[in-house]
């Protein structure tokens, strides 16, 4: 008797239907083939164990099992459930009815020996994929179907072991208690004592910081914080977090997904990034200056995502950027302007999105204290001419602000907190109104993009548009400071987001003389 079942692999973000063939001939054999790894391989073991714990067993004869289609390599033990319907259905030990039931459904899971079913990893972009292929249900374990449970047109049934499996399939209508919804999930509450530990009410002077800082956010601009050791720069960037607007749900999906597929979803439960099934806040990446370029990047013998994919619709922060490996540093360039990193294998070839806020912290000379203003650098000329060159011209091309950050005063520092320093839920707002002002703008017009920072090349003139006074002080600007092509369009991406935070249509020089002070605060000491 032969036997379909429908299950999926994720190469990337990339899902593909998989379906497992299962003859039952006269013999004693066992055979696997369709190109499974050493894990599927080994399933035999898992599946006959638990088979036996539960009632069933596997059959004394010839196993025929097809992992199709059979020129795409299945890797992982995600595909135990599958194989044991399976079997059992082409053996007979389940009713008859369910085998027309098996084309409506995707099933995944590992299976322990005793039959408890453990979770895996890609268990939303599968679901999502799912929808998109007309399936109408599928069977995951508990905690992997929860991803999926705000993903409408779809059911998820949520397994603990491998007879839920079977009672699902064999009388759906009855099960509906396996069936998840975001009200099944716990709702994960924001700690607000730990959230006020990053609060920019918490920041002693530096006002000028902090507005570099929240035109930053309101646009999702790329900024670099330049200044003494114990000036604050590390602190200001974890505030950032806390202005940020939440993640639309087009955001959210499409972050989680990369978290699922690098199996780290399930570790946000308990981080208030997470309330449900999706990432709900945008992420925040702070990866060590020692990383290696895969890590940082993405790879390995999977292709699985790295830090800047992971940061993706966030912030990756940078500390100690001049302290990172140089080739690190310069893989950094081609994701800042596409947005988007490719990971090429022997076998695959992996594409993730990288549109992140890069938040880079370093200082101005190896000691770092050239910008104190009270004679204690020694560096010489030359080092800090090398120094600085470990971060290389393009990268900080590809950076829109510039940010000289010096010690805070001491009467700043004595006389306790700034009264007139705001908290961030009220930069939060602005930010957010800013934010939802280029939504808006760009949402209407059917663009690509939704942010001023995105604004791709062919479309800077027509949202960017200056008029004749602004031009000519714009072209007095760039003889000036010699400013490049791709330096004028940060320039004018800043204004644009000056202006939206202004609540102003047209760019005025105000707008551009800021955004010129945020891009070239200093041209002679940051080149």
């Amino acid at each position: 008797m032969l036997c379909k079942v429908f299950c999926a692999c994720c190469n990337g973000l990339e899902v593909t239907t998989i379906t497992v063939e299962v003859s039952v001939s006269i013999g004693i054999q066992y055979r696997l083939v369709g190109l499974p790894d050493s894990a599927i391989k080994e399933s035999q073991q898992r599946i006959e164990s638990a088979l036996n714990c539960n009632g069933y067993r596997l059959p004394g004869k010839k196993l025929t099992i097809n992992l199709a289609p059979a020129n795409i390599r299945k890797e992982g033990s995600s595909f135990d459930v599958p194989l044991a319907i399976g079997i059992l259905c082409a053996s007979g030990q389940l009713e008859v009815d369910i085998t027309p039931r098996l084309s409506k459904f995707i099933i995944l899971g590992e299976l322990a020996l005793d039959g408890t079913l453990r979770e895996i990893p890609g268990a939303l972009p599968i679901i999502i994929h799912s929808k998109e292929q007309g399936f109408s249900s599928c069977i995951l374990p508990r905690n992997s179907a929860l991803e999926g449970a705000e993903i409408d047109g779809i059911t998820i049934y949520g397994a603990n072991n491998f007879m839920d499996v079977v009672n699902i399939l064999s009388s759906p209508d009855s099960c509906k208690s396996f069936i998840v919804t975001p009200k099944s999930i716990s709702n994960q509450t924001i700690n607000s004592d730990e959230k006020s530990n990053y609060d920019f009410a918490l920041v002693k002077g530096q006002h000028k910081a902090k507005r570099g800082l929240e035109i930053a956010a309101a646009g999702a601009h790329n900024i670099i914080l330049s200044g003494s050791p114990g000036s604050g720069k590390t602190f200001m960037a974890k505030c950032l977090q806390s202005i940020l607007p939440p993640l639309s749900k087009e955001e959210s999906i499409e972050t989680s997904k990369i978290y699922s597929v690098a199996g780290l979803l399930q570790m946000m439960t308990n981080n208030e990034n997470r309330t449900g099934g999706l990432i709900r806040q945008r992420p925040f990446r702070s990866p060590h200056h020692t990383i290696t370029v895969p890590a940082l990047i993405g790879g390995g013998n999977k292709g699985m995502p790295g830090e800047i994919s992971l940061a993706h619709n966030g912030v990756l922060f940078c500390d100690e950027f001049a302290e990172f490996d140089r080739r690190s540093i310069e893989v950094l360039r081609q994701p800042l302007e596409d947005g988007v990193v490719q990971i090429s294998r022997v076998r695959s070839k992996n594409y993730y999105p990288a549109r992140f806020m890069l938040v880079a912290a370093m200082n101005p000379c190896p000691c770092g204290h050239l910008y104190d203003g009270r004679g204690e650098c020694r560096c010489s000329s030359s080092a800090i001419s090398k120094y600085r060159a470990k971060v290389s011209g393009p990268v900080y091309d590809r950076i829109d602000i510039n940010l000289i950050v010096k010690q805070v005063a001491a009467s700043d520092i004595v006389f306790g907190e700034d009264s007139s320093a705001e908290p961030s839920r009220v930069i939060a707002e602005r930010v957010k109104e800013a934010r939802n002002l280029q939504l808006k703008r760009y949402s209407e017009n059917n663009e690509s993009f939704f942010t001023n920072a995105a604004i791709s090349s062919s479309r800077l003139k027509e949202y960017c548009a200056l008029k004749r006074n602004e031009e000519l002080f714009m072209e007095a600007v760039i003889n000036k400071y010699h400013i490049s092509a791709r330096g004028y369009t940060r320039i004018l991406k800043i204004a644009r987001t000056i202006a939206d935070l202004a609540h102003s249509e047209p760019i005025t020089i105000n707008h551009l003389a800021e955004a010129v002070q945020f891009r070239c605060p200093d041209k002679d000491e940051l080149y």
